[in-house]
């Protein structure tokens, strides 16, 4: 494991930044990596994506498992009707906080999107297919036991979330943001909600 030398998080030997702070692990001059989303405190969508890169390059070199969950507010129309701004972003950094809290340490949680539907994307190193499908219904399970302080009708959230695990039979790129989005669009146009969706093996 490779300590990182300004939160002593540990990283996986190869990693070019820290899993946690962004920092550059060779370059102790450069700035972090990142910019934290100012609303929900998660990595926005440009660390997300060096972060499935950087991971999606290690397990396809040595052959370790990785997926990856897309996750969507189910009822995001309904909700940006009856909430302010000031409530909006209240609840969704209290939904970015249950997020964090019923995955691993060892995960990455971070946003795609908060301008339409809230989305947001959970990297999950060392889990194959069967391992994120569980992961996402316990996900799934804790946000919609969650009470939270919007209250009224939006006490309580579900979310509806799209899998995609790394390929190791395909060479090139996989684009698993992508595929775990189309997974979910697919589920979400059949009219399913609070459901997982799994992709098909690329």
């Amino acid at each position: 494991m490779r300590v990182c030398w300004n939160c002593e998080a540990q990283n996986p030997e190869d990693a070019q930044f820290c899993q946690k702070c962004g920092h550059s692990l060779q370059d102790r001059a450069s700035s972090p990596l990142f910019v934290v989303d100012s609303v929900t405190g998660l990595f926005n969508p440009v660390f997300v994506q060096a972060m499935v890169d950087q991971e999606s390059n290690r397990a396809m070199r040595y052959k370790r498992p990785l997926s990856i969950l897309v996750v969507e507010v189910d009822h995001a129309e309904y909700i940006h009707r009856d909430l302010s701004a000031t409530q909006l972003n209240e609840l969704m950094k209290e939904l970015a906080e249950t997020l964090v809290a019923s995955v691993r340490d060892t995960d990455t949680v971070g946003v795609l999107d908060m301008e339409g539907a809230p989305r947001f994307a959970i990297l999950l190193p060392e889990t194959d297919q069967n391992g994120a499908l569980l992961a996402a219904d316990k996900i799934r399970r804790a946000i919609a036991s969650h009470d939270f302080r919007a209250g009224a009708q939006w006490q309580r959230l579900t979310l509806s979330c799209g899998t995609a695990t790394v390929n190791h039979e395909r060479m090139g790129k996989q684009d698993l943001v992508w595929i775990a989005g189309q997974a979910l669009q697919s589920g979400r146009a059949a009219g399913q909600t609070n459901r997982t969706h799994a992709s098909a093996q690329l």
